[in-house]
This record gives structure tokens, C-alpha cells and sequence, in this order.
């Protein structure tokens, strides 16, 4: 059999290198270096972050007065605020959405929109008790068999049965994501003379043209539904942002953008602290996109210790820049559980 003969190393091979290989080190790193930023100008070029007057905002008048005057419906039935629950994780923070819209003296229906078989019966105790009425719906699956989509948003498009609303009798509503707390009146949302209107989204980086879909207001239509489910297959739009990037698309051309104070991503906080606290005492609705005031992964109702650890941990969050923010969400979670304290002690028992 033939030997192979290795020739020996340097004794001092692992500390000295010639100086043809350190150049060449140095040249293929300046060279590695200039692929990445080349990488990252080329994307930049066919991505470019357009700055908006937003991205600079500056305080320029005395006071923000957004809204129009408070008008309160005749027909309080024919109106309602939306929202959904599709597992019993956010079974407490559509529980506090309830108590915020009680608390605000919203005057509508509020409904609930649930998948059958999803929710535990204390679940359904739970919202009853702070006012939501259940609504089960059909679960609409995300569209090319899921493909593209962000695993938590696989159920969100089952939020477009709400436009199948006007069989109950309802022809308005303002659906809120179970994120959100309402805390001012927001009634004039039910006047307006228009078929869907919305409030434009907020990411890190920048402002947004597109709306986020997190509050909607809306003019119901079983055949606008209808349509939806007929386009929903064939329309072209970013998959990974589910139904938010579909209603982005189907609107398009028609959507009313309203003011920030209807739907207060606190991503704008982060984004400009100077316009977050000029619209602050203006705002009707705070969502909590990041962080949240409680788990957004898991299984069954949050309460008790695991509930305290989520805030305390939100509260933490980005050098406690939302701390106060997640103390709203945190009294009003506190002032449900008081003022309901009889009916949701009589859902205790139920599984």
C-alpha cells in the first residue's frame, strides 16, 4: 500500500502567517466588505425610504384638535364596534377592550366575532360578562393555501365576516383589533359618509401611505363580502401582511385616511416622541403593537402571575419608553376585573 508523506508543520504555525497570506486576509476582507455594502445600497436603490414631513414632525400649532364633535346615533342598534377572538390567549384583553369601550360610553352594539369550537365556555362567560355579544363565523383561510403568510395571522382574514353584519341589522361598525383600548368616546366614527375609512401605518423606520388594520370604520354589505371571497384568490399583494395588505389593495382607491388619534400605534412613540406627545391627550384609541401588556404566543386565558410578568416585562420594554402607555392598559385591566367582579366570579367554574 503507498504511504503518503505529510510534510511537518512550523513550530510556530499557529501565531505566524507569511505576508503574502496576511495581505490576502486583509484584501478578501476590504473586498467581503464592499459586497455587503454594495448589497445593501443596491437594495436601498430599488427600496428607498421616502422621508415624509411626518418622519420630521415638528410642533407647529398650540394644540391638536382633531376631531369632529361627538354625535351620538339615534339608532344605536344599527351600529356596533367589532372585534374578534380566535383562541382563548386573548380572551383578557378583549375582556378590557370591553370594559374600555364601557368606561368611554361608546353607543353601539359590540360584537364579537368567534370561530365555533375555538373558545372555552369560560372564555364566552368572560366576554359576556363586559358586554361583547359572540358571533360565530366560518373561518376564511388565508388565500393560495396559506402560502407566504406569517403563521400568527393565518385566522385574521376570518375578520372580513364582520361586513357580513348587515344580516343582523347592523350598517355600521368600527372594528377594533383585540390590542387596542379605547380611551375616549369615538361615537362621530359611525357618522361618516363614507364606505371605509382607516388610519395610515406606522412601522419603525417611517411613516406609511398604506392603512394599518388594526381600527377600521365601515359600511356593511353581504354582497361587498361576497365579492371579497371572489377576489381574495386572484388579487396580487403581499402575502406575508394578510388581510391588512388584501383591504389595502381592495380599498385603494376609496379609503378615508383618519387622524393618528383613532388608532395610536405605539410605534409612533418610537418613531417621534415629539408628535406622540402633541396628539397624547387627543387620542381615542391606543394600540398595542409592540410591546404588548400581555402574552401574544401561548394557550389559554392569561390571568394572575403570568398576566403581571407580561406587563412588568412591557413596561421594561425599549427603557420603559412605553411605561406609561402600558399603565393605562394595566388600570383599566384592573378597573374590569373590580367592576365585574360578580359576573366574572360565576365564570370561574366553567372550563
Amino acid at each position: 500500500m503507498a504511504r503518503h508523506h505529510y510534510l511537518p508543520l512550523s513550530p510556530d504555525w499557529s501565531t505566524t502567517a507569511p505576508k503574502w497570506r496576511t495581505k490576502e486576509m486583509w484584501i478578501r476582507m476590504a473586498l467581503g466588505t464592499m459586497s455587503v455594502l454594495n448589497l445593501y445600497l443596491l437594495w436601498f436603490w430599488f427600496h428607498p425610504i421616502v422621508p415624509t414631513p411626518l418622519d420630521d414632525y415638528q410642533t407647529l400649532k398650540p394644540s391638536l384638535k382633531l376631531s369632529a364633535p361627538i354625535l351620538h346615533p339615534s339608532d344605536n342598534s344599527s351600529r356596533a364596534v367589532v372585534t374578534t377572538l380566535y383562541n382563548d390567549l386573548y380572551t383578557t384583553p378583549v375582556a378590557t377592550l370591553g370594559h374600555s369601550l364601557t368606561a368611554a360610553s361608546v353607543s353601539a352594539r359590540r360584537i364579537l366575532l368567534y370561530i365555533p369550537g375555538r373558545l372555552s365556555e369560560r372564555s364566552l362567560c368572560i366576554v359576556r360578562a363586559v358586554g361583547w355579544e359572540p358571533h360565530p363565523v366560518a373561518y376564511i383561510p388565508p388565500p393560495h393555501a396559506g402560502k407566504g403568510v406569517h403563521w400568527r395571522f393565518v385566522d385574521q382574514y376570518t375578520k372580513l365576516n364582520m361586513w357580513t353584519l348587515d344580516t343582523l341589522g347592523i350598517d355600521r361598525v368600527v372594528y377594533l383589533d383585540a390590542d387596542t383600548l379605547v380611551l375616549r368616546n369615538f361615537d362621530e366614527l359611525f357618522q361618516l359618509p363614507f364606505t371605509f375609512a382607516a388610519v395610515p401605518d406606522v412601522w419603525d423606520v417611517q411613516f406609511k401611505l398604506g392603512i394599518n388594520a388594526g381600527v377600521l370604520a365601515a359600511r356593511t354589505s353581504s354582497d361587498e363580502f361576497r365579492n371579497m371571497m371572489r377576489q381574495l384568490g386572484r388579487a396580487r399583494f403581499p402575502l406575508l401582511e394578510a388581510e391588512q395588505a388584501f383591504l389595502n389593495l381592495y380599498f385603494g382607491a376609496e379609503t378615508v385616511r383618519l387622524p393618528y388619534e383613532y388608532n395610536g400605534n405605539l410605534v409612533i412613540k418610537e418613531r417621534s416622541p415629539v408628535m406622540w406627545a402633541a396628539m397624547r391627550d387627543a387620542l381615542r384609541i391606543v394600540h398595542y403593537t409592540v410591546p404588548k401588556p400581555f402574552p401574544k404566543v401561548g394557550e389559554g386565558i392569561v390571568e394572575g402571575e403570568r398576566l403581571q410578568k407580561a406587563i412588568r416585562k412591557a413596561k421594561r420594554a425599549k427603557g420603559k419608553l412605553f411605561e406609561t402607555e402600558i399603565g393605562w392598559w394595566e388600570q383599566a385591566h384592573e378597573d374590569m376585573q373590580r367592576e365585574n367582579r360578580d359576573a366574572l366570579a360565576s365564570c370561574s367554574a366553567l372550563a
